[in-house]
């Protein structure tokens, strides 16, 4: 489990949000949702190990050192963005398999393995022979995610993993989201579509005004109107066949 406890975070002593309390739980789907410039990406960053925060501390399964080879067996990130380097998809996705390597690298069948059930999963097997600066960003998108399942952890953290999708590409993604977490996984997600935030997340936090506003289940978030508040939006909801589906409006002038 990942718990985060009265954490701050920022770039060279400037706070960009402080005194968050939360935890990433197996099995459940957290969704970080807020306005541009609220610090998600630098929370999970944080979250990654990736920039340590400013106060509090982070904790992977009780423990504070998260650069270790056994953390990144624990926990894997995918990011917003990353560079396209100008190797097949394949050879991409094998990069998440480096903390089962010893070094030199060398790459055994189970790590080949793996990395063909992670582009399956991702819907990226027929890319993987491809090199990534020929594919489209939704294509790389799909790769990255590869790489990120191909870590085989049980904490997943992405930032914006819909991104450059289109909206079945999108749905897809969001479905194997609510995959992983119903396979025992912890998942945490940037996201900005709050529609399908709310119907993909078991718990919502909601960041702004530099701190955590509110942490819930979608329903409650909802409720609470602090979306419609800090996006400027209309928050509403009908009943669909699968349960609720939501939509935003801008409120009315006046």
């Amino acid at each position: 489990m990942l718990e985060l406890k009265h954490v701050s975070v920022g770039y060279s002593g400037h706070v960009v949000l402080e005194d968050v309390s939360l935890a990433l739980r197996p099995g459940r789907v957290l969704v970080l949702l807020g306005p541009n410039g609220c610090g998600k990406s630098t929370l999970l960053r944080a979250m990654a190990g990736l920039l340590p925060p400013l106060g509090g501390e982070i904790l992977l399964d009780g423990k504070r050192e998260r650069h270790s080879r056994e953390a990144a067996r624990r926990l894997a990130y995918l990011p917003q963005s990353r560079a396209v380097p100008s190797i097949t998809a394949r050879r991409m996705v094998l990069h998440g398999r480096f903390p089962y390597l010893s070094y030199p690298r060398r790459y055994r069948r189970e790590d080949y393995e793996a990395v063909d059930r992670a582009l399956r999963l991702a819907d990226a097997l027929e890319l993987a022979d491809r090199p990534l600066p020929e594919l489209s960003g939704g294509q790389r998108q799909k790769v990255y995610l590869a790489m990120a399942l191909a870590q085989e952890t049980e904490t997943i953290l992405m930032d914006e993993p819909t991104t450059y999708l289109d909206i079945r590409r999108q749905l897809e993604t969001l479905r194997l989201v609510r995959r992983l977490a119903e396979e025992g996984r912890a998942v945490a997600l940037v996201l900005h579509d709050l529609c399908l935030a709310l119907t993909t997340a078991d718990d919502v936090a909601v960041l702004g005004e530099g701190k955590l506003l509110a942490l819930n289940g979608p329903e409650e978030i909802y409720r609470s109107r602090v979306l419609d508040r800090m996006m400027g939006v209309r928050l509403d909801r009908a009943a669909g066949p699968g349960g609720w589906r939501y939509f935003c409006e801008l409120p009315e002038e006046g």
